[in-house]
């Protein structure tokens, strides 16, 4: 159809077809480029969220195992019967003289770095750590809790100075169970972030929400600790001084503008000669306060460098692909053409016919009738029609299953085609009906055709296979164009009504309609 040797229609059909297709290719190449950089991206995120969950596991693994080492150091305190006597009355003094060597060998062996006792009414009695300050109410939530649930509680808390400390308090009770006071044991935290930050290739920095710290005392401590105090670097955070390193002025306000999106994940940040991807994690106290954020920053350097391989390979190789693709396209196409004609062809069958019978279908049923009436209202002859049903096809269905019905159908659509004459013309109209357009056929000749079939179909024996074969009848309703019968639906629905007086009438046979609805 589009190809006859024509060298012009060759061409026409190779732009036809290869200007889109190279629009497709072309954004088909992209879309790749696209995603396999997304697929990076979604490795890279993925890495980073499965090291942030790693370093958030190891934090809250390390304060539970601190925790878990202050409860038994907490334990072997609460049995120094000196120790809870000078705690019961309140005995300055005692405590101080038996707590100092004691909390000595704690700060040496464990890290421990505070050690409080206080009195039932939180009142410090001392601080074995800062023996000069004492006589203040402990109103941490440490020691609320413990009051409160009359047993143990333990939690981070922040201190003044935006860092972090591990605080197990412990209500100490006489045999009678009364309440002789607290008893505090407390670390920093910086031996766990320790542990953290020592995670291959991560950067982690805690940052602190201003709101919690105190700028007078958080400026003296950065004093105390050798660090320039700088409040003004960030408008809302400043960095825990627990940090193993100093986080770069442009890192700082990189994360504390990502803090204010929503976002999971932050855009890759260069610092140096690496590039880091960041995640953050909720720092939270013992009050379930966020206090700040973890800023957890992986090196994706090299992952990077191996993306933007990937992506140069992908340009590549889809480059070839495309250029062999548009090679074989333009050659395969002068063959597609000549096959055109013949698989439209054989389309334009299947559309027509009906799979199953061979017959026309139901939509070229009303095709083929329209043009019979057109031609009628040229000629002024008649037009007739047969619609034929099945008796009792359901049995048959039933009896021997729907691929012997499937025969049944094909073999009977067979019979009608070769009892019909050349003019006539057999459709398929749905299920086991079937019609027969008899062009230039009055009611007269329509009878006698139909009643002709009638008796070939019952007298025609039906193989079903395995020398098995069954007899049929079928039912025919006839109808006949006229004044009041003049187009496809009407002597379609007649002949309809007329089928179904030859069901009711006790099938076998054949009935007439005509104009009037009358039936013979």
């Amino acid at each position: 159809m589009f190809l006859k040797g024509n060298q012009k229609e060759s061409l026409q059909l190779r732009l036809w077809f290869l200007i889109p297709l190279t629009s497709i290719m072309l954004v088909t190449l992209l879309l790749n480029i696209l995603l396999t950089q997304q697929h990076s991206t979604k490795d890279i995120n993925q890495n980073v969220d499965a090291v942030a969950q790693h370093a958030e596991n190891l934090y809250r693994e390390g304060i539970n195992n601190s925790a878990s080492m202050l409860g038994a150091v907490m334990e072997v305190l609460a049995t120094d019967q000196e120790l809870r006597l000078a705690l019961a009355h309140h005995d300055r003094a005692k405590l101080l003289q038996r707590a100092t060597p004691i909390f000595g060998e704690l700060r040496k062996k464990f890290a421990i770095t505070h050690l409080y006792f206080s009195d039932s009414n939180r009142v410090n009695i001392l601080r074995a750590h800062q023996p000069a300050r004492f006589g203040d109410i402990i109103n941490r939530e440490t020691t609320l809790q413990a009051q409160r649930n009359k047993q143990t509680s333990y939690g981070v808390e922040l201190g003044p100075l935006g860092t972090f400390t591990l605080r197990l308090v412990t209500p100490w009770f006489d045999a009678d169970g009364h309440l002789l006071g607290f008893v505090e044991l407390g670390m920093e935290i910086d031996h766990i972030l320790r542990v953290v930050q020592h995670i291959d290739r991560v950067k982690i920095f805690l940052l602190i929400d201003k709101q919690f710290i105190n700028r007078k005392e958080w400026e003296d401590g950065m004093r105390m600790l050798g660090r320039l105090p700088d409040w003004e670097n960030l408008s809302e955070l400043v960095v825990n001084n627990q940090a193993a390193e100093e986080i770069p002025v442009k890192l700082a306000h990189d994360l504390q503008q990502h803090m204010q999106t929503e976002q999971i994940f932050m855009e890759p940040i260069m610092t140096g000669a690496s590039t880091y991807q960041g995640t953050f994690r909720p720092l939270k106290d013992v009050t379930g306060r966020n206090v700040g954020r973890m800023a957890i920053l992986l090196d994706i350097s090299k992952a990077l460098e191996e993306a933007h391989k990937i992506s140069h390979r992908s340009m590549l190789m889809g480059g070839i692909g495309f250029l062999s693709l548009f090679i074989l396209f333009y050659w395969l196409l002068g063959f597609v053409g000549k096959q055109l004609e013949q698989q439209s062809q054989h389309l334009r069958e299947m559309a027509e016919h009906d799979g199953l019978t061979g017959l026309y279908n139901h939509r070229m049923y009303y095709r083929r009738m329209d043009e019979e009436f057109m031609r009628s209202g040229r000629t002024g002859r008649p037009i007739s029609l047969l619609m034929l049903d099945i008796d009792h096809f359901k049995l048959v269905n039933d009896q021997h299953g729907h691929l012997a019905g499937d025969m049944v159908l094909k073999a009977l659509s067979e019979l009608v085609a070769h009892s019909c004459r050349m003019l006539d013309i057999a459709c398929r109209y749905g299920g086991e009906e079937i019609t027969v357009i008899l062009p230039e056929t009055d009611k007269t000749g329509a009878l006698e055709i139909a009643e002709r079939l009638r008796k070939a179909v019952e007298a025609y024996p039906f193989e079903l296979g395995d020398n098995k074969e069954i007899h049929i009848t079928v039912s025919i309703g006839v109808s006949t164009s006229s004044e009041l019968i003049k187009s496809s639906r009407k002597i379609t629905d007649s002949a309809d009504h007329a089928l179904y007086l030859a069901k009711e009438r006790g099938r076998n046979q054949v009935v007439y309609l005509d104009q009037q609805y009358n039936a013979n």
